[in-house]
């Protein structure tokens, strides 16, 4: 069967089929911002959450924004808005978008974060969409979509499709993010055993007793999976084993 020519398939396809071939993040950025420009969302931003542990982990989790006032840019990164923006940390523990208008309904809030709900409300940037995105090992994101003045309100069927949009986006940076990081680390399966312990929260006493080996054993494979994850610590050990789904 022929398949259809590239105008006749509906806007989500044309946008899988774009970043499936996007091989560095301005492609996939482009290819948003054809794919809201068809939907008619005049300002878009996308937020990535490197998970605690990762090498990339850090405080800078912008990755693109198109469509907002140049001023509004500038003024939310010289205020440090990302640390009190309260839309990304919600998102986080939501499962479905949920429009900006909804958040005090939602959640509570402090008063820093209400004055800057309020400075965003008189920005006029007409209904905003926040739209939480779900990857591999927590390597999680958020986006955030200002609907301007010149449409109404997305319906749920519209809601829905941008959000499988995103959820697209997002896990095609996920696969160019981590081809990017270091090699893979490989651990033996021993070692992906006691690192499990220690994510867990065991001393090399107690997973010695569980495995009915020498504790100094045990020291020997902790001391290997530090050395490969290249770090110095249990804690900083047992993230990064999660962030790299090392342990299960």
């Amino acid at each position: 069967m022929a398949k259809p020519p590239e105008h006749e398939l509906s806007a989500l396809e044309r946008l899988r089929r774009a970043v499936k071939a996007a091989h560095e993040l301005p492609l996939i950025e482009f290819a948003m911002e054809s794919y809201c420009a068809n939907a008619r969302i005049p300002m878009f931003s996308y937020y990535h959450y490197p998970p605690f542990g990762a090498v990339d982990f850090g405080p800078d989790i912008q990755v693109y924004n198109f469509g907002w006032p140049a001023v509004w840019v500038e003024t939310y990164r010289r205020a440090n808005y990302l640390h009190i923006d309260p839309l990304p940390r919600i998102a986080a523990r939501r499962t479905l978008p949920f429009w900006w208008s909804e958040v005090e309904k939602i959640t509570q809030l402090d008063a820093e974060e209400r004055a800057y709900l309020k400075e965003v409300r008189a920005q006029n940037f007409g209904p905003g969409l926040a739209i939480p995105v779900f990857g591999p090992n927590g390597r999680h994101g958020y986006y955030a979509a200002g609907m301007g003045h010149e449409r109404a309100k997305l319906d749920e069927h519209e809601v829905a499709e941008l959000h499988a949009a995103c959820q697209l986006a997002h896990l095609r940076f996920c696969d160019l993010i981590l081809a990017s990081l270091p090699d893979h680390v490989n651990l033996s399966e021993r070692e992906r055993q006691i690192l499990g312990f220690v994510a867990r929260g065991h001393s090399n006493q107690m997973i010695a007793a569980k495995l009915n080996i020498s504790a100094n054993t045990v020291d020997t494979y902790v001391r290997r999976c530090f050395d490969k994850l290249d770090v110095h610590d249990r804690v900083t050990a047992g993230l990064r084993g999660l962030a790299l789904g090392l342990v299960a």
